[in-house]
């Protein structure tokens, strides 16, 4: 092998690694989690044995309003972890959801966006097959304490029992270590504070 080929390798295979992966939306996998997730809202005890958590206790809520600007955003939020590999709450800016949505138009009080790292509104999942999964996996939150996802997805405090709008975004990715990406967010125009 000549020493041009020799240094060609290299180059190929660090062009290769630093390639984003093909990302894609799949808004049918995002109704579906968004019809699940009103379902269980309406009913939770109905589905303990099928989540695998005990929501006997749970109060049964009003459905979700989809909104599509909240949508967008977890959209792009969703894209934006998928094409730059990272999974968290703030993006690679340190931006948090709620100046993300508050700059897509969706109006939060002032105090909600001000810290630029803030979410109040905000589940991400990672890795599950269907939007279905992606629910069920948010509400057992595993190894959380409190249950802070299931908390904000079934209004388990009063801040998220007053929400009212939800957006999903589902993304799939050709990585095999990182297939899909999801993110919620369930939030309310109206100013009020935080309890």
């Amino acid at each position: 092998m000549t020493a041009s080929k020799i240094l060609l390798l290299p180059a190929i295979f660090l062009l290769f690694c630093s390639a984003k992966p093909s990302v894609y939306l799949d808004n049918e996998e995002a109704q579906k989690a968004f019809g699940y997730l009103n379902q269980v809202r309406q009913n939770p005890n109905a589905y303990s044995k099928e989540i695998g958590v005990n929501l006997r206790k749970v109060k049964p809520l009003a459905p979700l309003i989809w909104n599509d600007t909240l949508a967008k955003v977890a959209q792009a939020k969703a894209i934006d972890m998928a094409e730059n590999n990272y999974f968290s709450h703030t993006n690679k800016k340190g931006q948090g959801i709620n100046i993300l949505i508050y700059e897509a138009g969706y109006a939060i009080p002032e105090s909600f966006y001000k810290k630029k790292g803030n979410n109040f509104f905000e589940s991400l999942a990672m890795g599950q097959e269907n939007g279905i999964d992606v629910i069920k996996a948010l509400i057992k939150d595993k190894g959380v304490n409190p249950p802070a996802h299931r908390q904000h997805l079934l209004g388990l405090t009063d801040f998220w029992a007053a929400c009212y709008d939800i957006g999903i975004g589902f993304v799939r990715t050709n990585d095999p270590q990182r297939r899909t990406y999801t993110c919620i967010i369930i939030a309310r125009h109206e100013a009020f504070t935080i309890k």
